[in-house]
């Protein structure tokens, strides 16, 4: 079984979908939990929930969008447990369906807020303080199988996931040296998440091909992806950085 046995996680985007289901691996793991997002009655509530199950969990008000929060969260983080040794970065919104022709600058810029700019302040701000505590640490960030592959729709979408891959290579290789890993997954569409059951939802006829270019014939789950995310944060994977995670039902590997 995974050991994050006292160690220090702040989940960034905790109250639903990837990043709930993270929080709730972490804390099975051992893990004392941060649950930090926008949206105050859901974190609560996962925090609850969290404590129900044993865990120590604390929530923090927190818009990705904004790095005051971000440098806030960290802070929060630090002052309850003493330290930040794992943080994952799975706050991201997608407001394109369309192919590239139809897309709409505004929700572009949007969607770079939160899924790019989002990430890369909230590792900015985590690196810091684990470069400054010393004893390594593991951040992860979600990204998408979009990450990898294209699509004929969603092209903005897609631009923000290869952004994401990109990012995180680089702050895998500049922080190496100093024990502290980096990595992503790269899941495919996952039940259990606003995004992917909004767009069964509204969208079946884009997410019908979706589904049926999945080998296993099936989306995944969002516990599937919080518990390959608790394995990737944990000394299991401890000489794995750099790394793109593919949860995917063997989709890539067709």
């Amino acid at each position: 079984m995974v050991s994050l046995r006292d160690k220090v996680a702040l989940i960034v985007g905790g109250n639903s979908g990837i990043g709930k289901a993270t929080a709730f691996a972490f804390a099975d793991a051992g893990a004392r939990v941060v649950v930090a997002a926008r949206r105050r009655p859901e974190g609560l509530d996962v925090v609850e929930q969290l404590r129900a199950r044993g865990a120590a969990a604390i929530f923090v008000a927190l818009d990705v969008t904004v790095e005051d929060d971000i440098i806030a969260g960290v802070a929060a983080t630090v002052a309850e447990f003493g330290r930040l040794d794992c943080a994952v970065n799975s706050a991201g919104i997608c407001e394109d369906f369309g192919p590239v022709t139809d897309v709409d600058g505004a929700a572009f810029d949007r969607m770079m807020a939160v899924n790019v700019r989002g990430t890369l302040l909230g590792m900015k701000h985590q690196l810091r303080q684990m470069v400054a505590q010393g004893g390594g640490g593991s951040v992860v960030n979600v990204a998408s199988i979009l990450s990898h592959v294209g699509t004929p729709t969603g092209s903005a979408y897609v631009a923000t996931k290869h952004a994401v891959l990109g990012i995180t290579r680089s702050a895998a290789l500049g922080h190496a040296k100093q024990g502290i890993r980096v990595n992503c997954v790269a899941p495919t569409a996952i039940t259990g998440t606003p995004m992917v059951d909004h767009a069964l939802a509204n969208f079946p006829a884009v997410m019908e091909p979706v589904i049926a270019a999945i080998p296993m014939g099936r989306p995944g789950r969002a516990d599937e992806v919080g518990r390959a995310i608790a394995w990737l944060s944990s000394d299991d994977a401890a000489f794995i950085s750099g790394h793109s995670l593919a949860i995917d039902g063997a989709q890539v590997a067709a």
